[in-house]
């Protein structure tokens, strides 16, 4: 207790309430009104609170106790004499026997607290914000006195924790408010009625290039050309004039506004009006336009290169592996390994069917740019005028029926792989346009004067002979050298006879399971008969004779009779093997390439050198040009040249 002061009248208690409040706010008022409570009640302590009410407890703004300030003092409601002020809502007096109403409250037991009043501070919609409380370690009798003289006390509390909440609910809007115009990507600035510049956001930092606090005072005028500002100066006179409500008005985007570097960008706007302590202010809200129609660009190209994937998901057969462990294909799969990993340029050669596009897969999903898209181009079926858009895109009104603006294929592919099958059918005009893109990465969409920049690694593919092509005068030499860095010989399906069994046998569950049928496995003399049958068609024949064998089916027996060709038709060229029912000799691998060395070389000696054309070793073996090349290296067989005429 504090025994100095006697209370003797109420004039002498209502002014402790007045004093040391008067000229205070916040802490330090609450901290002023409980130390005068305690000692106008002559109570050991005085303490008033905040309510929180997910936790259920009570934490003190001040604690006036014998004498001086504890500090961060915060206790659970739950088992004290608080509790029913908070949960009840109602004003509490405990006179005496403190101890024996709450022995399990650790306070009242350290303070050997005898005597309790309290009562809730609640907010304008009768919430519990917190409570004001005395104790003392002797009897508080009931008194009326007493008793107003507390409420006094906590009707001051009260008024000062409603307006700390205030305060702290228009700081919390404030915070909102600044955040939305600190957050938002266009360019807001408040105008006095002047128009000097009062306030911007970030945004209007970077749209100006120039910090926020070089912009705050300055005309607003500096940053419009003339006729800018003549403009802005009729807009606001036409705002100003319009009715209440409508204290806004769009600007179009005809309107320019210049950077603090005299860089001048076309602008769309937002004019708005108020009114604040009796002054006008105007705020304007810019966007760049130009950044806008590159957004809008982005969106369309990104839709353009979705529906572009979608498309290509679809079109998409099942066979996503490469079957086979024949030699020949481990060796073409050796060099994918090989090249995936760098950004050379591929050159896939092989007949039709032998699956050029499965292997520019491969290459690309083994690469470092498999996260980027692999966009497919055949440049066999698209029609010449067109190509140059295929490839490159155009703008809007390039050409008849350019309704809207669009991408091409290599801005599709920009970051990742494009793969250009049938590149021997591209016409001679655009065989220039490529070459440009290889050599400087850059191209330009038809109808537009702008040269875009890709980074685009090129996998193309041909079953021609873009050697002999070029020897022709129909294929470019320098654009054949920049495609043919590292360039992949595919085999056909007869160089690689053994992997048949493997891959027929995946064809045929495949597509005995899209259609819900039950096949039986390949017999014996299921296999024999595929493997002596030549396949002209390669993979692609074999797929399809396979599909044909299993929609036909007979009690779940591939139907080969019906599915696959006469053999003695297909086989009847010189590379075609033969293999019978009657028992062979085995040869060793050394033993067949021997063989194969010896019929080339005859091949070679027979045209006197020749490789293609009429009458060349390629024809007599009834191999593709390419493939032959590709053999007499692997085998080492050399061109000898005729002997000379005397």
């Amino acid at each position: 207790m504090s025994p100095s002061l006697d209370i003797t009248t109420d004039e002498t208690a209502l002014r402790l309430v007045v004093e040391g409040t008067v000229s205070e706010t916040g802490v330090e008022f609450f901290r002023a009104l409980v130390r005068n409570l305690a000692t106008a009640m002559r109570t050991s302590g005085a303490w008033v609170t905040e309510y929180l009410p997910k936790e259920r407890r009570l934490r003190a703004y001040a604690f006036w106790l014998d004498g001086r300030f504890v500090e961060h003092f915060e206790y659970p409601i739950a088992g004290t004499a608080c509790e029913p002020v908070v949960e009840q809502k109602r004003l509490v007096h405990i006179p005496d026997r403190l101890l024996e109403l709450y022995p399990h409250d650790p306070d009242v037991i350290s303070l050997q607290a005898v005597s309790y009043l309290g009562v809730p501070l609640l907010d304008t919609q009768g919430e519990v914000m917190g409570h004001l409380s005395v104790l003392d370690s002797q009897p508080l009798h009931a008194d009326s006195r007493l008793i107003s003289l507390f409420e006094i006390f906590a009707a001051r509390a009260a008024a000062e924790q409603r307006r700390l909440r205030q305060e702290a609910e228009v700081r919390e809007r404030e915070q909102e408010l600044a955040a939305v115009l600190d957050s938002t990507m266009d360019a807001v600035v408040v105008l006095d009625d002047h128009g000097i510049l009062r306030r911007a956001n970030p945004a209007a930092e970077r749209l100006f290039g120039c910090p926020v606090h070089q912009l705050i005072g300055q005309d607003f005028r500096e940053f419009l050309p003339i006729e800018g500002a003549t403009r802005l100066g009729a807009f606001l006179q036409e705002i100003d004039t319009q009715p209440a409500g409508r204290s806004h008005l769009w600007i179009p985007q005809s309107f320019h506004v210049r950077r603090r570097d005299k860089t001048v960008f076309p602008a769309e706007a937002t004019l708005s009006r108020f009114v604040n302590r009796g002054r006008v202010y105007h705020t304007l809200i810019l966007r760049n336009v130009d950044d806008r129609l590159a957004a809008e660009r982005r969106i369309q190209s990104l839709s353009v290169q979705a529906e572009y994937l979608q498309a290509e998901i679809r079109a998409l057969h099942d066979f996503g592996e490469i079957i086979g462990q024949s030699p020949a294909l481990r060796r073409v799969l050796h060099d994918v390994e090989q090249v995936a990993t760098t950004d050379a340029a591929v050159l896939i050669q092989g007949e039709t069917g032998t699956g050029k596009e499965l292997f520019a897969r491969a290459i690309h999903t083994a690469s470092h740019r498999r996260s980027q898209p692999l966009v497919t181009v055949n440049c066999a079926a698209i029609p010449a005028t067109l190509i140059e858009s295929e490839f490159f895109g155009h703008e809007k009104g390039a050409f008849t029926g350019a309704t809207s603006r669009r991408d091409g294929r290599f801005a599709l592919a920009d970051g990742g792989t494009i793969f250009l099958d049938e590149i021997g059918e591209l016409p001679m005009e655009m065989q220039a346009k490529l070459l440009r893109v290889l050599q400087e990465g850059t191209f330009e969409p038809v109808g537009s004067a702008a040269t875009r920049k890709v980074n685009v690694r090129v996998v193309a593919a041909t079953n021609r002979d873009l050697a002999q092509e070029v020897a022709s005068n129909r294929f470019r030499q320098d654009l054949f050298y920049r495609l043919n860095v590292f360039p992949i010989q595919l085999p056909p399906l007869r160089e690689r006879i053994e992997d048949v069994p493997a891959l027929a046998a995946t064809f045929a569950r495949r597509y005995a399971q899209r259609i819900g049928r039950a096949i039986a496995p390949l017999s014996p003399d299921d296999t024999r008969r595929l493997q002596r049958y030549g396949w002209p068609g390669n993979v692609r024949e074999l797929q399809n004779v396979i599909e044909r064998a299993v929609i036909t089916a007979v009690d779940g027996r591939l139907n080969l009779d019906r599915a696959l060709p006469e053999v003695s038709a297909a086989a009847s060229g010189p590379t075609a093997p033969r293999i019978t029912d009657a028992p062979q000799a085995i040869h060793t691998l050394r033993d067949l390439e021997e063989m194969e060395r010896s019929n080339l070389a005859r091949a070679l000696e027979q045209s006197q050198g020749r490789i293609s054309g009429s009458g060349g070793a390629a024809t007599l073996l009834g191999m593709n040009p390419s493939t032959l090349r590709s053999r007499m290296k692997a085998l080492g067989v050399a061109v000898s040249k005729p002997a000379p005429v005397s």
